[in-house]
């Protein structure tokens, strides 16, 4: 009996072969037995599906460190511990930081106030800043040399060290003086600017004349250099002085006003004030003139009883008359004017 050829194998397919290591405990098929079946190869990864990397083994290298890790260098030991134990950082204290800072304050303070020393004992005593020059302005009733010893101001004597509101205030206390001011000009130069008082009237009180501005103020008494050639003010008490001085005040300055209208009105240029007086009720009476004419004005306001005053004079005068007083004190008719002839 013949046998029958076996099958040959199928075109491009590959016999499936396993090889097992000596020794693995199982046989080789034998020749002519079906092969048995051999496990899959497992199928791959999805290409977006991470795969953990495996274990390395005992005898692959380990992976290389992080190339950002920084090492520090241990703390050097402390006293007594061990040598390779660390210090622990120790916090900065909040009142250490405050101490340090009013250290640093108080030595810039210190330098300041050096500098500061230093610098005033120069001005104060170097003789560049020496007083060589003293100008004096506004002055006619004192000198130079007077206003600046009232003041204190000395040739030769430090410019720094001089206080010049007190120096202004002491020229001040001069009776003739309203107002000084004094300035420096660096390096040797004091000046002083001086407003002096201007007399314009005499005031009799009592037994006493003193001078009056030309705002009412009685600012002196009358000295033996003092001027004289002024209207004089009377009928003013003491009594009056002292119980209103402001009344007295408003009272001359009205009676000045009149001396202006006057001059105004050419009055006075032809018959000069000799005298103003008051009288208890307050009317005023002004003597002018060699003739000693006396015009009686009443109550104010004064400025159209100067001008009436005026042209009744300059009437008289074409005349060749002589008149002793003339009143224009008839409030109820001001247009009548009385005149007692002489």
């Amino acid at each position: 009996m013949t046998e029958r050829p076996s099958a040959p194998p199928p075109p491009n397919r590959r016999r499936a072969t396993a090889s097992l290591p000596a020794g693995s405990g199982r046989a080789a098929p034998a020749r002519g037995s079906k092969p048995e079946p051999v496990a899959a190869a497992p199928a791959p990864a999805p290409k977006n599906e991470r795969v953990r990397a495996a274990t390395p083994s005992s005898h692959e290298s380990p992976a290389p460190p992080a190339t950002s890790v920084s090492v520090r260098p241990p703390r050097p030991p402390r006293k007594g511990g061990a040598p390779g134990e660390a210090r622990p950082a120790r916090p900065l204290s909040r009142h250490f930081r405050a101490l340090q800072l009013l250290a640093g304050a108080a030595v810039v303070l210190v330098a300041s106030t050096a500098v500061a020393w230093g610098a005033r004992r120069y001005i104060v005593s170097s003789p560049r800043f020496a007083v060589r020059t003293v100008l004096v302005d506004g002055v006619q009733r004192r000198t130079a040399e007077q206003v600046a010893s009232a003041g204190g101001i000395e040739v030769g004597k430090n410019i720094f060290t001089l206080d010049l509101e007190l120096a202004g205030a002491s020229i001040s206390t001069d009776p003739w003086i309203e107002k000084a001011t004094v300035t420096r000009k660096l390096p040797s130069t004091i000046q002083v600017n001086v407003v002096e008082r201007e007399a314009q009237a005499l005031v009799a009180i009592g037994g006493d004349l003193y001078l009056a501005t030309r705002d009412g103020e009685l600012f002196k008494e009358l000295a033996e250099d003092d001027p004289v050639d002024l209207p004089i003010v009377t009928g003013i008490t003491g009594e009056q002085v002292a119980r209103d001085r402001a009344g007295v005040i408003i009272a001359v300055r009205r009676l000045l006003d009149v001396v202006e209208d006057m001059g105004r009105a050419g009055v006075a240029r032809r018959y000069p004030i000799q005298e103003l007086h008051v009288e208890r009720d307050g009317s005023i009476v002004v003597t002018i003139g060699k003739e000693a004419i006396a015009l009686h004005l009443g109550q104010p306001p004064y400025r159209d009883k100067v001008g009436q005053a005026a042209r009744v004079l300059t009437e008289l005068a074409q005349r060749k008359a002589s008149a002793s007083v003339i009143f224009l004190d008839n409030d109820a008719h001001p247009e009548r004017v009385v005149v007692r002839m002489k």
